[in-house]
């Protein structure tokens, strides 16, 4: 699969929460038309029209690891998905988990390499995706709150 980025200033709108009690990102509104699922560590980015639309599931916290890197700088857009999978099913990204990092200051959370460049666009408000070469490099979450870690 490769992933590209369609500049828009229209992104999709969800509100992305972190629940500590399931250790686990949420976002609303739920998207129900699915047509394949990626998988990147235990998170699931849903794909509808081979556009990512949705960001939800586990993400324990007590793992993650502090770090003072920052969201690399990003442009709003579409983060497309060019593949020949078959629908209905999910796929993962990666072989093995990404480590997960989070900037308690900023409030952002990297899953991937937060120093590792790439193209990086907001493809849902507050969830920004960096790639290379149709790569998926990382991928940085903002909810309004996160436990402390």
């Amino acid at each position: 699969m490769k992933f590209t980025i369609k500049q828009s200033d229209k992104i999709e709108s969800g509100l992305l929460t972190y629940l500590p009690d399931e250790c686990s990102f949420y976002m609303e509104p739920i998207v129900y038309k699915v047509d394949i699922e990626l998988i990147v560590n235990k998170l699931s980015l849903t794909v509808t029209n081979n556009q990512v639309v949705h960001v939800s599931g586990f993400c324990g916290y007590k793992e993650w690891i502090a770090t003072d890197k920052n969201v690399p700088k990003y442009s709003k857009g579409i983060l497309k998905v060019e593949h020949d999978l078959k629908h209905g099913l999910a796929y993962g990204i990666n072989d093995e988990d990404l480590p997960v990092y989070v900037n308690s200051k900023t409030g952002w959370v990297c899953i991937g390499n937060p120093e590792k460049q790439g193209r990086a666009v907001e493809f849902i408000s507050n969830c920004v995706a960096v790639i290379d070469d149709g790569g998926f490099v990382s991928l940085w979450l903002r909810p309004p709150s996160l436990p402390k870690v």
